[in-house]
């Protein structure tokens, strides 16, 4: 415990009105994942590339996509200076996504068909540099669906997380883990914490991601398929 937090005397401890529910564990670094994959929801054969930075094989979490610190800070009000944060624990089921996919499946489901179509994407990514390139892709994106009958996960997510004047609006921190939340086997998993200026942004983005208007349009692309 500490007397002092940045410069400003502790008076009172948050364990007065709150109690630890769980503690979540996890690593962040290319070739962390391939050195933590014998775990439940990766297949046996240990597909996780030793460069990766993520289970499923790609890097993330690109400095172009994401929120400055200052933008999903609070500006006014009682928590001026403070931000919003979601936060979610993620299981993996890897089994089809590693037997049933070759790469290019998995950047089109990843990214984009569009990635994969134009080899956008070597090995986990990292040519890529700090922007995913996905805010160039055309955003037709229910042509795209009918067309490749996949959507990207990026592709998906991306319609929703700018401004109007194009600034990004969440600031995604998730990290790996082999945490499985109320239990104590070891899975692959994914802590995703999010900081946005209000939870409404998070919410609009999370519901563009779904694509549940794309699923209306095109029988081949379901929430957990394609």
């Amino acid at each position: 415990e500490k007397e002092r937090v940045n410069g400003v005397d502790v008076e009172a401890r948050l364990t007065d009105a709150f109690t630890v529910d769980s503690r979540r564990t996890g690593f962040v670094g290319a070739g962390l994942p391939a050195q933590n994959q014998d775990v439940a929801g990766i297949p046996d054969s240990k597909p996780v590339p030793e460069d990766s930075p993520l289970f499923m094989g790609f890097t993330a979490g690109f400095v172009g996509n994401q929120a400055t610190e200052d933008y999903v800070t609070l500006e006014d009000g009682p928590f001026a200076g403070g931000t919003t944060k979601a936060i979610s624990n993620i299981r993996q089921r890897l089994d089809d996504w590693y037997l049933e996919q070759d790469h290019d499946d998995r950047v089109a489901e990843m990214f984009s068909p569009v990635h994969a179509e134009q080899g956008l994407v070597d090995g986990v990514g990292a040519n890529l540099g700090d922007n995913s390139g996905i805010d160039e892709i055309p955003d037709d994106i229910v042509d795209q669906s009918r067309e490749y009958a996949r959507v990207g996960h990026a592709q998906k997510a991306a319609r929703a997380n700018r401004d109007v004047d194009g600034n990004v609006r969440l600031l995604r921190r998730h990290f790996e883990s082999t945490d499985d939340i109320g239990s104590d086997q070891e899975v692959a998993s994914l802590h995703f914490p999010s900081l946005q200026q209000g939870i409404s942004a998070f919410e609009d983005v999370r519901r563009s991601m779904n694509g549940v208007d794309i699923t209306a349009e095109t029988p081949a692309v379901r929430q957990r398929v394609n």
